[in-house]
C-alpha cells in the first residue's frame, strides 16, 4: 500500500497554488511594504503572467532566470513559471558581475527577469547587462542577441527605468490579459509533471564552478508536506521573509511552503533587525525562518527590550550551527515557544532532516533532528564506501524513501557531477560529515569539502582559490574556514607570493571584491612562505593542521 504522503505529493505546484487559492481567497499571502495581496488577487497575477509567458513564445521546458531583490513581483514570476514547466533559476543579488553572467551562460536561460536596481538604487544592474548585450538599448526585446549568453532570448525588467531592449513586467501582464484564453493555460500546464524540473538552485563547486543543482514539483513538496506537519504550520500563520528569494531557504521554505500551507508571507527586501523586531510586532508574526545570525542580531538590538514579540510560537534555525545559549536567549528574551533545528540541501529536497517542536534544548541545538519519511540517511565511509559501526562517524548519504521524494536530478549539463554526487543505488553523497545518535538523530561534525558557512551562505575554498590564483602577484593560495562570533565562520586566505611580489592584505581584499560576492572574502590573510604550508606526503595542503595554525595565530575558537 503506498503511503498517504506519497499520494497527496503528487502534484505541481502550479495546482497548489490553485487550490489554496480556491480555499482561501480572502486570506493575505504577501505583506511587503504597502502591499497587501491576497491568494486571489496573487493566483489572478500568477495566471495572467504566464499567459504573457507563453505568448512570448515561452514553454515547457525553457529556463527563466530570476535576478532582483525580494519582492512580489519575484513570486508572481517564480509561481508563472512553474505553471508552464519552466524550470527556474534564481540568480543571488550578492554575486559579483563575473557569477552573475557565468549562471546564465551555463545555465542556457532563455528569458532573464530582472529589476534594474536593488536595494534602493545602490546597485545599477545595466552595466552587467551591456557585458552579455553590448547594444541593450538598441536590441530588439523581442528577439535578443546576446553574443556571450547564446540561449538568452528575451529581458523582462520589473522597473520602470528599464533599457530599450528589456520588455516591462507591466507589459507581459498585459499581454496576458489580452490572452485570456484559458484553454491555453490549461494545456500548458497540464503538461508540467510532478517529476519535472522546477527550480535550478546554483551552488558553489568545489572546483570553482557553479553547478545548478536540480530539483523536481515531487521532491520539494513531499520534504514540505512532512515540514508543516512537523513544525505544525497553519493557514493563517505569519510567516517572517528576510532570507533572500534567490536562495533555496526563500524560494522553497517561505514561498512554496507557505503556497503550500495558506500561511500570509511578511516580507522584507532584505534583513535589518529593527525593521525585523517592529514587522514582528506590527504584523503578528508567528513563524520566523533564518539562520543564527539573524536571531543574534536581533538579540543585540537595543530595541529588542521595548518591542511587543508575544506573538511569535516557532523559530526555524537552518544553515549554520546554533548553540544552546542562542537558543536558550531565543526563548527566555523573544518568547520563541518552539525552535526548530534542519539540515539539508537544495539538490536534494532542499530540507531532510529536523527536530521536533517538543525536543529539548540540547537536543535541538546539538543535532538537526531525524530522518522526514520521504528521505533515507546513511553514514558511510568515504575512504571505502561501506557503513560504518553504529554511531560511528563518516560522510552522510541521502536517498528517496520512494522514487522522486527526496534526491534531484543532478546539476545541469553536468554529467560527470552528476556522476560523482549521486551512485547507481541512487544514493547522494553529500560531502558533510556526522554521525546518527542513539535517537537516530542526526549530528554534523565537519565537511569533507572543506565548505564552510558565513552567514548562512555556502562558501567552497576553491572557488576563492581560483580567483586568488588570478593575480599576478600570488604563487599559492588556500583558503579556510574559521570561526566568527556573529557569522558563524569566515574565510582567511592563506598566501605565498612570487618571488619579489609586493601585496598588502587591502589590497587582496579589494581584488577579491572585484571579483567575487562579499560574503565569500576572506576577513582574514596571512602571507606564508612557502615552505609553511603543512603537506600530506603526495604534496597536497593539509587544510586541518592549516586551520589550527591560523586558529592558534588569530587567538580564535570553535
Amino acid at each position: 500500500m503506498i503511503d498517504r504522503w506519497y499520494e497527496v505529493t503528487n502534484r505541481t505546484w502550479g495546482s497548489v497554488l490553485a487550490e489554496t487559492a480556491e480555499r482561501y481567497p480572502e486570506l493575505e499571502f504577501i505583506v511587503y511594504g504597502h502591499q497587501r495581496v491576497t491568494f486571489a488577487r496573487f493566483y489572478a497575477q500568477v495566471q495572467r503572467f504566464a499567459r504573457g509567458l507563453l505568448s512570448l513564445g515561452v514553454n515547457k521546458g525553457e529556463h527563466v532566470a530570476l535576478w532582483m531583490t525580494n519582492c512580489v513581483e519575484w513570486m508572481v514570476v517564480q509561481f508563472a513559471a512553474y505553471e508552464i514547466g519552466a524550470p527556474l533559476i534564481p540568480i543571488n543579488t550578492r554575486l559579483s558581475a563575473d557569477e552573475v553572467v557565468a549562471t546564465l551562460i551555463q545555465s542556457r536561460a532563455a528569458t532573464l527577469v530582472f529589476k534594474r536596481h536593488f536595494l534602493g538604487k545602490t546597485v545599477d544592474t545595466l552595466p552587467w547587462l551591456e557585458r552579455l548585450i553590448p547594444d541593450i538599448d538598441r536590441a530588439d526585446p523581442n528577439h535578443v542577441v546576446a553574443p556571450n549568453a547564446p540561449d538568452l532570448r528575451r529581458l523582462i525588467c520589473c522597473d520602470a527605468d528599464g533599457p530599450n531592449g528589456a520588455l516591462e513586467f507591466a507589459e507581459v501582464l498585459e499581454a496576458g490579459r489580452d490572452w485570456e484564453r484559458d484553454d491555453v493555460l490549461r494545456r500548458a500546464g497540464a503538461k508540467v509533471n510532478p517529476f519535472d524540473v522546477a527550480n535550478i538552485v546554483y551552488t558553489s563547486g568545489t572546483t570553482g564552478a557553479p553547478k545548478g543543482g536540480l530539483s523536481t514539483h515531487r521532491n520539494n513538496m513531499a520534504a514540505l508536506h512532512h515540514w508543516i506537519e512537523r513544525t505544525a504550520l497553519c493557514p493563517g500563520d505569519r510567516v517572517y521573509l528576510g532570507v533572500p528569494l534567490a536562495t533555496n531557504f526563500g524560494c522553497a521554505y517561505v514561498s512554496q511552503l507557505s503556497a503550500m500551507a495558506g500561511s500570509t508571507i511578511i516580507m522584507h527586501e532584505t534583513f535589518d533587525p529593527k525593521q525585523a523586531l517592529r514587522a514582528i510586532e506590527q504584523e503578528r508574526v508567528t513563524w520566523f525562518p533564518g539562520a543564527p545570525t539573524m536571531y543574534i542580531m536581533m538579540l543585540g538590538s537595543p530595541d529588542l527590550k521595548t518591542t511587543d514579540l508575544s506573538s511569535l510560537r516557532t523559530a526555524i534555525v537552518g544553515g549554520a550551527p546554533c548553540t544552546p545559549d542562542t537558543i536558550r536567549a531565543m526563548k527566555e528574551k523573544m518568547g520563541f515557544r518552539h525552535v526548530v533545528h534542519c539540515y539539508g540541501l537544495s539538490e536534494c529536497a532542499g530540507l531532510s532532516t529536523a527536530t521536533f517542536l517538543d525536543d529539548p534544548i540540547e537536543k535541538t541545538a546539538t543535532t538537526v533532528g531525524s530522518a522526514f519519511p520521504s528521505c533515507v540517511v546513511r553514514i558511510v565511509d568515504p575512504e571505502t564506501l561501506a557503513d560504518v559501526a553504529e554511531g560511528g562517524q563518516g560522510e552522510i548519504w541521502l536517498r528517496d524513501a520512494l522514487p522522486g521524494s527526496c534526491v534531484g536530478k543532478g546539476y545541469f549539463d553536468m554529467p560527470a557531477e552528476t556522476a560523482q554526487a549521486i551512485t547507481t543505488e541512487g544514493w547522494f553523497r553529500t560531502g558533510d560529515v556526522g554521525h546518527l545518535d542513539p535517537d537516530g538523530y542526526l549530528r554534523l561534525s565537519g565537511r569533507i569539502k572543506d565548505m564552510y558557512i558565513v552567514g548562512g551562505l555556502n562558501v567552497y575554498p576553491a572557488e576563492v582559490e581560483v580567483i586568488l590564483h588570478t593575480h599576478p602577484q600570488i604563487r599559492l593560495a588556500q583558503v579556510i574556514g574559521v570561526p566568527h562570533e556573529r557569522l558563524g565562520e569566515v574565510g582567511c586566505a592563506c598566501v605565498e607570493l612570487e618571488p619579489g611580489g609586493r601585496l598588502e592584505e587591502r589590497e587582496l581584499i579589494a581584488f577579491c571584491q572585484e571579483h567575487i560576492a562579499n560574503y565569500k572574502v576572506p576577513r582574514y590573510v596571512r602571507f606564508m612562505r612557502g615552505s609553511d604550508f603543512p603537506l600530506t606526503s603526495s604534496g597536497k595542503v593539509r587544510k586541518f593542521e592549516l586551520r589550527e595554525r591560523m586558529m592558534r595565530e588569530l587567538q580564535l575558537q570553535n
